[in-house]
């Protein structure tokens, strides 16, 4: 080899320099967007999908073209324009219903690598009694110190409304804002309280396919959407110290003219993988005495591009690992999962680092913590975070025995 390059070799790689930065490039990548793969850059003729932003995308002449838009009430889904029963953002916004709850959850981590949960609810009764009533709940789980805060407010007034949006104030929290501008929370719990900012990774889940689920056999249907993957950051202070934190976070919203009291319980989950992907998950059960009987169940697979595929009962199996039995309200909870969805090549485990986190209250007693997740998906390793829901497992409302001929005995 010469020790140095021939004049005219220089300026040929020159010029081959400039011209991939200027001029054509060598080869066209027309895979652009989720999935992209330069080794592959043409796409199949005819094939769809849906942007980023959940607008459609056809495939014409080896390269994705922007296909009609879906019209109101409709979503972007594999490709295709999927009806939904859900005006988004009208429905961000409280209803004239019988019941609405808006619903954070989240998992969080300090510059320590100290980890935190949060709950935030704001559960609305529109028409129960006749009046305006609302009850708040805050909490937050610090796993390092093996703790559990909450705080539980109730309150008479008529929600304030903001078209598309959310704006709500209670003793103990305050939510606002939107999914296009963002959420701010604020919520107290005992001697320790979070200021939150989140971010809208995904668009909304519509479960059931349609926003639409039923709540049990013994009620009717609800409206029901997430916001599966939300990037959150703030602050958390516990016992006057305050920490910057960060992590993910979860959204629901549902309401309906469904008359909560009559259902046995529930166990929901939700999950979000380190794949990107999400899954939301619940449980009605149809037995006061066994909870191995199911009345119906339902759930939302979410792939990394934000594609929503429905799981019924028959493609998921969660199976109690232990127990918890609360020394206050005396329930006795299933407690840590293995949760299995062969169709997504799922086996893995939702195991929680701090036992007790049940939210005693006035209307009806239940459990709510953050859990961590690892196992197994189509053969390779995967992680998460999420939060497990379970109700029923303490006590009655104080509805079901104030009108129990509504409803009967419960079964």
């Amino acid at each position: 080899m010469g020790r140095s390059l021939t004049p005219m070799f220089v300026l040929l790689l020159l010029c081959l320099a400039c011209a991939g930065r200027n001029g054509a490039p060598a080869a066209t990548d027309d895979d652009a967007g989720p999935g992209d793969d330069d080794a592959s850059p043409a796409c199949v003729e005819g094939a769809r999908r849906c942007t980023p932003q959940r607008q459609p995308e056809v495939c014409q002449s080896g390269a994705w073209a922007a296909a009609e838009p879906c019209a109101a009430m409709q979503y972007c889904n594999f490709g295709e324009c999927a009806v939904t029963l859900i005006d988004l953002p009208a429905d961000e916004s409280p209803h004239a219903d019988m019941v609405e709850w808006w619903y954070w959850n989240g998992n969080l981590t300090d510059a320590a690598g100290r980890r935190y949960g949060f709950e935030l609810t704001f559960f609305y009764g529109g028409s129960l009694f006749g009046i305006d009533a609302w009850m708040v709940q805050a909490a937050i789980t610090d796993e390092t110190a093996d703790a559990h805060r909450m705080s539980v407010r109730y309150q008479l007034a008529k929600p304030q409304i903001v078209p598309g949006a959310v704006d709500f104030t209670a003793p103990n929290a305050s939510a606002d804002g939107s999914p296009a501008n963002g959420y701010r929370l604020q919520g107290t719990a005992e001697d320790a309280s979070f200021d939150l900012a989140l971010t809208a990774v995904k668009g909304p889940a519509y479960h059931g396919g349609n926003g639409s689920v039923r709540m049990s056999s013994r009620t009717c249907d609800s409206f029901y959407y997430s916001r599966t993957r939300l990037d959150a950051a703030g602050t958390l202070t516990i016992g006057g110290q305050t920490f910057a934190v960060s992590g993910q976070s979860w959204m629901d919203h549902q309401w309906g003219n469904f008359v909560i009291s009559v259902m046995i319980g529930w166990d929901w989950y939700s999950m979000q993988f380190s794949d990107n992907t999400e899954i939301m998950y619940f449980v009605f059960r149809g037995s006061e005495t066994d909870p191995r009987v199911i009345d119906m169940a339902l759930g939302t697979y979410v792939d990394a591009n934000g594609d929503q595929t429905i799981l019924s009962e028959n493609d998921v199996k969660a199976t109690p690992l232990g127990h918890w039995h609360s020394d206050v309200t005396g329930g006795d909870y299933p407690q840590n999962w293995n949760f299995q969805a062969p169709s997504l090549g799922l086996n893995m485990d939702l195991v929680t680092k701090v036992a007790d986190q049940e939210m005693p209250n006035l209307m009806w007693n239940y459990w709510e913590g953050s859990v961590r997740i690892d196992g197994i998906k189509n053969d390779a390793p995967i992680d998460g975070l999420g939060y497990v829901e379970l109700s029923g497992y303490a006590g009655r409302p104080i509805a079901w025995f104030l009108f129990p001929d509504d409803w009967g005995n419960g079964g």
